[in-house]
């Protein structure tokens, strides 16, 4: 049944996780609102990145080594470096050492995937920026999917059913043609590989935390410029 209200409060929930954007709700949230606002997370990837396309388009007055940085920066604040934090808790906890305080592998990881971000946001086509957001939250519906492994900690992963999967998968393929059809197949590519490599982890991760869905979202939206730049070369 259409329930506005929960609607409203879905959406919010979901800016306040991704973006800066911060709207206190006065009122109790329930699995049905997380399930509503579920709906528009690739829509809010998509308007991430058409901002960042906005941006890309200062080339014409500036070099992309400038416009790379200020499209980075761009992006750190507007989702509060959200994925990027639980990328470094994941990456400390799927590869841990023998010492538990040490920290050098999220340090590691993440330095080469703000390299990445900067070396080719300011090269690819500018509609790719408008795709990889997308691509990254889409992905994160998606691979609920396949995840067979216990999600109950994640907060978008486990209320993800058939519906979210399907809007996402579609949308995220019609938006891309409407802006750049040519990036169809970095986009499958993307979703294919990272299904595999998912899959075959899948058991060995055991249990899924909330920080190893920013983890999907960043390990997303890197592939994905990373297979446009070679499809571009």
């Amino acid at each position: 049944m259409f329930d506005l209200r929960s609607i409203v409060i879905g959406i919010i929930l979901m800016l306040k996780k991704y973006t800066c954007i911060n709207i206190t709700i006065y009122a109790d949230t329930t699995d049905e609102d997380y399930k509503s606002g579920i709906l528009v997370l690739p829509l809010i990837g998509f308007v991430i990145g058409f901002a960042a396309f906005f941006i890309a388009g200062l080339k014409f007055f500036y070099d992309s080594f400038f416009i790379g940085v200020l499209i980075l920066i761009y992006l750190n604040i507007i989702t509060k470096s959200v994925n990027i934090k639980d990328t470094y808790a994941t990456l400390n906890f799927l590869l841990k050492t023998k010492d538990s305080n040490d920290q050098t592998t999220g340090m590691i990881g993440i330095i080469l995937i703000n390299l990445l971000y900067f070396s080719l946001i300011g090269i690819i086509p500018a509609t790719g920026l408008i795709i990889m957001p997308l691509a990254g939250y889409s992905n994160l519906i998606i691979l609920s999917f396949i995840i067979k492994s216990n999600k109950e900690d994640t907060s978008v992963m486990k209320h993800c059913e058939k519906h979210h999967i399907i809007f996402a998968f579609v949308i995220s393929f019609l938006l891309t043609v409407i802006f750049n059809y040519r990036l169809i197949i970095s986009l499958s590519l993307t979703y294919m590989i990272t299904g595999i490599a998912i899959s075959l982890f899948d058991k060995k991760i055991g249990k899924i935390t909330e920080s190893f869905e920013g983890f999907i979202i960043e390990i997303t939206q890197v592939l994905f410029l990373i297979i446009t730049y070679m499809m571009y070369l």
